[in-house]
């Protein structure tokens, strides 16, 4: 870590002897002739006293602070965002009061919170030029914690802070986020669900005990499944939405989750008309605590395999002819061979979380997004690769074809 950071103060000297230096007056001036969100050609050393730091990331050793002229200016338009603050080899954390400069391109970026344009210099160098009473060094120490502790030190919390200290916790997955925007996501690695302290557990809330993990990364590059037991280290956050109480969560986005240990889980396996009745008990507009295997047949494609996102919608029967569904797998995770081929009659396996939803008065009944979708075995005699020879068996006084190890009856439809 030493020589990593010794390389970017070398660099970091190299990159100001070429840079401008200005005022934050004259920064915020340079950068309001640049076009919306656009990049300045030119490096600049911005200087300038620190005002409205913020809380110092441990996953990316960088921060954000706004920057004024005066040291006792309250606001600014002039933003180090997501900057790295460095003395000699060290990185520190800046402080409210600390006279720093910053080096980097100018960027004209609208803040929508405030309406209004500022101008950044995004993850550029600081050094300090003279630094405010009170403590820089970066916390490195690492305190072990149950998810109950974990919930008590964000609940005391303010209203979107973060600790500085980092905290490993240790917990079961209790539940699975598998909404379309946070469930596994193989582009980016990451994933978010609650854990718990008790094995078992399908706490869904902080209120129920468990802590949120927000697009935390599996170092296993898969999805990790409910009863799993992981380990991460991260800064604890009370995040407080528009909408709805706070959550208490981690402070970074794709901290390393480490999974301890993945039995395997057993679930309720039910056909369709099955999985039906038990969505239709579920309350309105909600989930089913655990995930369930539903074997039946694919009655009609709503939406076509996504091969961006690699899923597909469709309906399920537990008749083979049927055409029509009562049960929808929404954004059914595939594969693009499975997802691209799959067809009405073919015979699927789904494991996921039922549905119940309802809309204009009108129940909707369906596995949610996310679930895993594997086929069986192709409905069709004419869907089957001809690899071996077609044989005919006569079976309790029923005629057969055997075609490529797979029993069809004579209308084509396979039964085993």
């Amino acid at each position: 870590m030493k020589k990593f950071f010794s390389f970017v103060a070398a660099a970091f000297v190299a990159m100001t002897m070429n840079a401008q230096a200005i005022s934050v007056a004259e920064a915020i001036a340079e950068g309001m002739q640049l076009d919306s969100m656009a990049t300045s050609e030119a490096e600049y050393t911005v200087e300038g006293y620190v005002i409205n730091a913020g809380a110092f990331s441990m996953l990316y050793h960088n921060q954000s602070w706004y920057m004024a002229d005066e040291a006792s200016a309250t606001a600014s338009d002039f933003q180090a965002y997501n900057c790295y603050p460095i003395e000699g080899a060290d990185t520190l954390k800046v402080l409210n009061g600390d006279k720093v400069q910053v080096t980097g391109k100018l960027k004209k970026y609208y803040n929508k919170t405030a309406a209004k344009y500022i101008i950044e210099i995004e993850k550029g160098n600081a050094a300090f030029i003279s630094k405010a009473d009170g403590d820089h060094t970066v916390v490195t120490a690492i305190e072990e914690v149950t998810v109950a502790q974990a919930l008590e030190i964000g609940n005391a919390l303010a209203a979107g802070a973060s600790t500085e200290k980092q905290y490993k916790i240790r917990g079961y997955v209790s539940a699975v986020d598998v909404k379309s925007s946070d469930a596994y996501s193989d582009q980016y690695g990451n994933q978010s669900f609650y854990v718990a302290d008790a094995q078992g557990s399908t706490a869904a809330s902080n209120t129920e005990g468990a802590f949120y993990v927000y697009r935390g990364k599996p170092s296993t590059k898969a999805a990790i499944p409910y009863g799993a037991y992981v380990e991460f280290t991260c800064t604890i956050m009370k995040y407080v939405p528009a909408q709805g109480d706070p959550v208490i969560e981690n402070a970074d986005q794709n901290i390393s989750i480490t999974v301890l240990d993945a039995p395997v889980v057993e679930y309720d396996t039910l056909n369709v008309t099955q999985a039906v009745a038990a969505a239709h008990a579920l309350e309105d507009n909600t989930e089913s605590a655990k995930p369930v295997v539903i074997l039946g047949y694919v009655a009609n494609i709503k939406t076509a395999y996504n091969d961006q996102y690699k899923n597909i919608t469709f309906y399920m029967s537990d008749d083979a002819t049927a055409t029509y569904g009562d049960l929808q797998v929404y954004r059914g995770k595939i594969s693009k061979e499975e997802g691209e081929a799959l067809a009405q009659g073919d015979r699927v396996l789904v494991v996921g979380k039922l549905s119940h939803s309802v809309n204009n008065g009108k129940d909707y009944y369906e596995v949610a997004a996310g679930s895993e979708v594997s086929v069986l075995w192709k409905q069709s005699i004419e869907q089957i690769v001809l690899t071996e020879k077609v044989n005919k068996v006569l079976m309790d006084g029923v005629l057969y074809i055997v075609r490529d190890g797979k029993l069809f009856n004579l209308q084509g439809a396979q039964v085993r």
